[in-house]
């Protein structure tokens, strides 16, 4: 017999701060299905689409795997092995593969996206400043433009 619980969570897509409830399989450690919890004061117990529909990647063995805590590159280019890497390492790698990429095709064949979630409106902030100022494009997105 299979033991199901239910837990509320907050939608991780777009910021606005939905509640799901989750029903959860405790046996297979899988999420079954995600509604709108009543709890929620931002969506009255709805979801939109992300958040009816979004979950299905927690039980993709193809998807989820381990976390990364470390720098990785991949040293010797594409289709070769991660390798970890200090921070001073990685953030010059991606540095140098940025102008590479900029001197090359120009400053808009690069893209910069924000997100509410987390750090919240500075982040979103620097982000747009950064690829204008420094960059030199207009090519920026975030989830609350809509």
């Amino acid at each position: 017999m299979c033991a199901y619980k239910k837990i509320d969570t907050v939608c991780p897509y777009c910021g606005t701060g939905c509640v799901i409830t989750c029903t959860v399989d405790t046996e297979e450690n899988r999420v079954i299905e995600a509604k709108g919890s009543p709890r929620g004061v931002n969506n009255e117990g709805r979801l939109c689409l992300k958040g009816l529909y979004g979950w299905d990647y927690l039980n993709d063995p193809q998807i989820l795997t381990k976390r990364i805590r470390k720098p990785m590159i991949r040293k010797n280019g594409k289709g070769t092995p991660l390798v970890e890497v200090s921070w001073q390492e990685a953030i010059k790698y991606a540095a140098t593969r940025l102008k590479a990429i900029i001197k090359e095709y120009g400053p808009d064949a690069v893209m910069g996206a924000g997100s509410a979630r987390g750090p919240g409106n500075e982040a979103a902030y620097i982000t747009q400043k950064f690829m204008r100022a420094v960059v030199g494009t207009n090519n920026v997105d975030h989830c609350a433009r809509i």
